[in-house]
């Protein structure tokens, strides 16, 4: 398959009927979309519902399950795709989006392509938490400074890669560090990383399962561990 899209679900039944009918409306007909469902709730059952209409769909139980960044290192595991997105199983980003971020890639002028809530042509939606936003500046800024590459949100539930790239750097994280790992790695590793704007809304559906400052301060210092190897 040309492109696959992993899902890191943990008790969305509310939310993912919605993510797979706007990635049903925008992505090509032969996508692989792998819903990785740790939780304990219907996801799975929703997700069986979609399975007629989604060729491509692949329900993974992620028995054992660690955190998003386990989900995510499992999605990259199982995925077929030559590229390869992550898209937040919630519902505040656009399946319309993930076509110009993986243009760059099929184009051969990007490795791994961030989506970004902050560039100049971004939409983002005025109800989003303001202590959220805060925080992705100041992780995405020490992520920069670190790593000598302007980077605007590095914490994007939205990113691309090629599956060269991501056989190129290991990840490691198993919970909300994965994120700003995957540029890390992929500067360390001689890899061209670059942003594109998405729009994004606040969540309607489900509640947030993040803890933001405990997650934050986890991040910050899992980013300086990457720069120094670890």
């Amino acid at each position: 398959m040309r492109f696959s899209v992993i899902v890191a679900a943990f008790n969305e039944e509310e939310a993912i009927g919605a993510t797979l009918a706007d990635l049903h409306a925008h992505v090509p007909p032969d996508t692989e979309i792998l819903v990785v469902d740790g939780g304990t709730d219907r996801t799975g059952e929703v997700v069986a519902e979609w399975t007629g209409r989604l060729p491509g769909l692949r329900h993974i139980p992620h028995i054992g399950d660690r955190g998003k960044g386990h989900a995510v290192r499992t999605g990259i595991r199982e995925a077929r795709g030559a590229v390869q997105a992550q898209f937040d199983a919630d519902g505040q980003f656009f399946a319309k989006d993930l076509a110009p971020l993986v243009a760059p890639i099929e184009r051969g002028e990007l490795d791994v392509v961030l989506g970004s809530r902050f560039l100049a042509e971004s939409g983002k939606d005025k109800r989003a938490a303001w202590s959220r936003s805060v925080g992705n500046h100041i992780v995405s800024g020490w992520a920069s400074l670190l790593f000598g590459q302007r980077m605007t949100d590095v914490m994007a539930g939205i990113k691309a890669w090629s599956n060269d790239a991501a056989s190129r750097f290991e990840l490691t994280s198993d919970r909300y560090e994965y994120e700003v790992e995957i540029p890390c790695r992929a500067i360390r590793a001689g890899l061209r990383v670059g942003e594109v704007a998405v729009d994004t809304k606040a969540r309607e559906e489900g509640e947030s399962k993040v803890p933001v400052f405990r997650t934050g301060m986890r991040v910050l210092a899992a980013t300086t561990r990457f720069r120094w190897g670890g």
